[in-house]
Order: C-alpha cells, then structure tokens, then sequence
C-alpha cells in the first residue's frame, strides 16, 4: 500500500485530522445513497440539491444494477456521480455513531468506470479478485453552520480490489491510495490506511456499502441480483 503526499497549507491540529480523516472514509462509502427525506431538519435547499444528485445517478445505478444481474461484456460502464452524505449520516454511519463530527454535510464527485468483463468475473466465478482501474474521489465539506458554506475540500485517489465469493463481496482492500490537498488532507489519508490495517474498520465499510447497493438498492429500482 503507498500513500503519497503533495501539498502543504492550512491547520495541522489534531481536531482537524480526525475530521478530515473521517471524511476520507464517508468518501470511499460513498456509493450508498442516504434516504434523504426520512432525515430531520435538513434545510429544503439542500433536500432540493440531494433530489437532483439522486435523480441524475438514476441511469447510472440501473445500468450498473442491470450490468450485475444479467452479467455479459461490452463496452465499460462510465458515469459521473454526485452524492451528499449529509451530518446526520455521517453521525450514524461512522462507528456506530460514537464518533462526534464537527463539520456538515459532505458533497462528494466522482467520475466511475466500471469494465463489464470484470463484472462477468465476479458474477458467474465461485470465488475470485478483481482490481478496479484507480477513481478519483473530489469531496467538499460544508462548515458545520451550513449557510457559511464550505469549510475545506480533499481529493482521493485509490484502486479498490475486491473479492467476491458465491456473488457477494467477501473483502475489500484499498491499494495505491494517493491524496491532493492540504497537508492535513494527506496526513489522514496515511492515518486512515494505518487505522484500517490495524481495525478493518475502512474494509468492512467498503463491503457493507457494496452488498447494499447490490442487493438492496437495486432491488429498489426493480433489479434483483440474484444471490446464488
């Protein structure tokens, strides 16, 4: 595993490492999508932007779905996501809830590219590994008062390789993980690589999130995988 830093600015307190820290994990989840509406006091401009991220990832969740339910090649699925994660997720979705966030909602963009025939592997094998080509996570966190706006940005690059056993995901590991940003940025990139390895807590996230979406949110839009 190789962390690489790039840049150097901005405050280096232990609060702010933790924090972007956690929101390095939220972004590698981020392929989950929250139930926006069944959420308290989340001001209606935001429901709004959350409506429209939700409805622009509908195409590009029913072809990924259809893609895994009825496996074949063809050309690679590619797609721009959009996703905010908001602060009442994150306060229940990261361990369990015990973690204090400091910050708010988190928006989060990237560009997926997924290879059919990878797909094909992971449906139709017992058991098998296969390495997704390196995406490119670009996040924005907004302040914790939310119409001050954004109270800082990260970038994460990482190539997920994720094993699949009788159609589920069994494990997942993150391989190559690099950071752009502020030296706080890359500091909890490394502090998180190093956490994971020690807790499995980031591993366990990223297969909780994939199994959801392949069994459940799938089956939301009318497309169920089967599981055997």
């Amino acid at each position: 595993m190789r962390v690489r830093c790039i840049t150097a600015r901005h405050d280096t307190s232990p609060w702010r490492k933790r924090e972007v820290l956690i929101t390095t994990l939220l972004i590698l989840s981020v392929a989950g999508a929250g139930a926006a509406a069944q959420q308290p006091d989340i001001a209606p401009e935001l429901l709004a932007r959350m409506a429209k991220e939700k409805a622009a990832r509908r195409a590009c969740k029913v072809e990924t779905c259809t893609a895994f339910a009825k496996p074949a090649t063809g050309t690679p699925i590619t797609c721009d996501v959009t996703h905010t994660i908001t602060q009442q997720e994150i306060l229940a979705r990261i361990m369990g809830g015990s973690y204090v966030w400091g910050y708010g909602h988190v928006q989060c963009h990237v560009r997926v590219s997924l290879d059919r025939g990878l797909i094909v592997k992971a449906m139709t094998e017992a058991k098998g590994t296969i390495t997704l080509p390196e995406h490119t996570f670009i996040c924005d966190v907004d302040d914790k008062d939310y119409v001050k706006g954004k109270a800082f940005s990260v970038n994460v690059m990482v190539r997920p390789v994720v094993t699949f056993e009788e159609r589920k995901v069994k494990s997942a590991t993150l391989e190559a993980v690099k950071a752009e940003g502020s030296t706080i940025a890359l500091v909890a990139v490394a502090s998180l690589m190093a956490f994971d390895k020690a807790s499995g807590v980031l591993s366990r996230a990223v297969v909780a999130e994939i199994n959801k979406f392949l069994f459940e949110r799938c089956k939301d839009e009318g497309v169920e995988i089967p599981r055997k």
